[in-house]
């Protein structure tokens, strides 16, 4: 009896599991753009490609028209970088729980 609850606990867990990785897909709306995709990450960690080929990571801050302000840089935590959204070729979010 006590291997049959041991089983039915792990198969609770791994489907609880299953529906969380589920419930956090990532949808892209059909008129998505770079400043949009931004502006609903501030406060979340993003890793930025620029045109240049750089790459910039840290957490947004806030994003207006034609500038994004990351802060907490990764490698640099006690800058800040004030990113043209023109420039910006990618973004790079972490979904967590993959």
């Amino acid at each position: 009896m006590k291997r049959y609850s041991i089983l039915v606990g792990i198969i609770v867990a791994v489907v609880s599991y299953s529906s969380l990785l589920a419930q956090q897909k990532v949808g892209l709306p059909p008129n998505a753009t770079v400043l949009g995709i931004l502006q609903s990450s501030a406060g979340k960690p993003v890793e930025l490609h620029l045109r240049s080929g750089e790459k910039l990571g840290g957490r947004v801050a806030q994003v207006t028209d034609n500038v994004a302000h990351l802060s907490n840089l990764t490698g640099a935590e006690y800058f800040d970088a004030f990113v043209d959204v023109k420039d910006i070729s990618a973004v790079v979010i972490r979904i967590t729980g993959r």
